[in-house]
C-alpha cells in the first residue's frame, strides 16, 4: 500500500514539472474583449508576453503585451481566426477581464455567455465590463505606468473602486451567470471609458510618462432587460441601484449646509430588502442603516452644536433616500427589475409571482415601495469647526 502512495506522489510529481514546461509554449491570455465587426464578432485576446520579460536577455523595448484579434460568424470562430495568428496555443487558464462592447451588449449578450460556459480551457471567476464610446479590443490596448498589462489595471481598478465607491460594483462571470439563469432579477454592469487617444494610450511614451495622456476609467452601471442592454445609470442612479442590492461597502456624499459643505464617508452601510403581499399587491420594504464621519468641511459650521449634527444626519439620510429613488425610476422608465424584487417574490411567493411572471417587468410601478434610511454620524473628526477658525 506505501508503495502505491508512494508511486502516486511521484507521478503528481512528474506531471506538475511537465505541465510547468508545456505552459511555457503557450500564449498565456490575461484579458479577452468581443466586438461586432459588421455582421460578424470580433474577438481579441491580450497576450502576456511574460517568457521574454522575465528572461535576463530581456530586451527593454520589447512589448511586454500584445493584442490579437479574429473575427468571425460565432465567437468560436473567431477564436479561430487568432490561432492562425499566434504563434503559439492560447491559455485562457488565468484571464481576468471580458470586455463587451456597448454594440454587442445593446443585440444580446447570450452568445458571448454561451461559449465563455462551455468552452472548457477558462475559469469561471473573471470580471465583466461594458466598453462605452470606444471598441472593447481598445481598451485592453491602454497601457499605464502603474500596471504590468492593461488587463491587470482594469482588474485592479474594479477590485479598488468596488470596496472605495459606492458606484461600482465589481460583476464576475459567475455572478453574471446566476442572474441571468435565476428568475425575476437582470442584469447590471459597470461600463468603462477610454479618456484620451487610443493611439498615445497603447504606445511606449504613455507607459514612461509620470502623467499618462491616455487612460482607462470605470463608470456608470449599463442595464439590462432579457440579455440586451437597454439604458446607462448616470452616477446618481449608479449608487442607488448598489445601494439597493446590498453593493455598496462605502460611499462619499457632498451634503450642502448653509453656505457651505459638509462630505461624508459610510464604511459600514447595509442594506436589507424584505417583501411581502397585502391584498394579493406586492410590497417591497427597503431599510438603510450605516454609521458615517464627517471626513471635510467648507464654510462656517458649528460642528459643536447637537442640532447642526442632527440636521446634517437628516440632510444626509434624505439624499441617500433620493438617490434610491432615482434608481427605482430608471428601471421603471425601462421596465427592468435591476434589483431582484421578482426573485424575492419567485421565492417566498411562488404561486403568485407565477401568475405574474409574464407582466413582472410592464408593472414595477405597481409595486409598493417602502424606503427608510438611518445613517448615524458617529463623530465629527475634531472639536475645531474647520482651518478657518483656526486661522482667526
Amino acid at each position: 500500500m506505501k508503495k502505491i502512495i508512494l508511486s502516486l506522489i511521484l507521478l503528481l510529481t512528474l506531471t506538475g514539472c511537465w505541465n510547468y514546461n508545456e505552459l511555457n509554449e503557450f500564449s498565456i491570455v490575461s484579458g479577452v474583449s468581443i466586438d461586432k465587426s459588421g455582421d460578424e464578432y470580433e474577438m481579441s485576446v491580450l497576450i502576456s508576453n511574460s517568457p521574454k520579460s522575465n528572461s535576463s536577455e530581456s530586451n527593454s523595448s520589447e512589448s511586454q503585451v500584445v493584442v490579437y484579434s479574429g473575427k468571425g460568424e460565432s465567437i468560436f470562430s473567431a477564436l479561430k481566426q487568432i490561432g492562425l495568428i499566434s504563434p503559439s496555443e492560447l491559455y485562457f487558464g488565468s484571464f481576468s477581464i471580458l470586455v463587451i462592447s456597448e454594440e454587442v451588449a445593446k443585440d444580446g449578450i447570450n452568445n458571448a455567455i454561451d461559449f465563455f460556459v462551455r468552452y472548457p480551457n477558462t475559469r469561471k471567476n473573471f470580471y465583466v465590463v461594458l466598453s462605452k464610446n470606444s471598441k472593447a479590443k481598445d481598451t485592453l490596448k491602454i497601457m499605464t505606468p502603474l500596471s504590468s498589462f492593461p488587463s491587470q489595471q482594469i482588474t485592479d481598478n474594479v477590485k479598488t473602486t468596488t470596496e472605495l465607491q459606492g458606484i461600482i460594483a465589481s460583476t464576475n462571470f459567475n455572478d453574471l451567470l446566476s442572474t441571468i439563469l435565476s428568475n425575476g432579477t437582470e442584469l447590471s454592469i459597470n461600463c468603462i471609458e477610454i479618456i484620451g487617444d487610443v493611439k498615445e494610450g497603447s504606445s511606449k511614451e504613455n507607459i514612461e510618462s509620470s502623467e499618462p495622456k491616455t487612460y482607462t476609467k470605470l463608470g456608470n452601471l449599463g442595464i439590462f432587460k432579457g440579455d440586451k442592454l437597454i439604458d446607462w445609470a448616470n452616477r446618481d442612479e449608479s449608487l442607488g441601484i448598489n445601494i439597493i442590492n446590498g453593493a455598496t461597502k462605502e460611499m462619499f456624499l457632498d451634503i450642502e449646509y448653509k453656505e457651505g459643505y459638509v462630505v461624508i464617508d459610510s464604511t459600514s452601510f447595509s442594506s436589507n430588502v424584505s417583501i411581502e403581499l397585502k391584498n394579493d399587491q406586492p410590497v417591497v420594504n427597503i431599510e438603510l442603516s450605516g454609521e458615517a464621519r464627517i471626513i471635510e468641511v467648507k464654510g462656517d459650521i458649528d460642528l459643536e452644536n447637537s442640532k447642526v449634527i442632527e440636521e446634517i444626519q437628516k440632510k444626509s439620510n434624505k439624499k441617500i433616500k433620493k438617490r434610491v429613488e432615482q434608481a427605482i425610476e430608471l428601471a421603471i422608465k425601462n421596465k427592468t427589475d435591476v434589483f431582484g424584487f421578482g426573485q424575492m417574490f419567485y421565492q417566498k411567493y411562488p404561486k403568485y409571482f407565477k401568475s405574474v411572471k409574464d407582466k413582472w417587468n410592464d408593472n414595477l410601478d405597481e409595486i409598493e415601495i417602502k424606503i427608510k434610511s438611518d445613517l448615524m454620524l458617529k463623530n465629527k473628526v475634531s472639536s475645531k469647526n474647520s482651518l478657518e477658525e483656526i486661522n482667526d
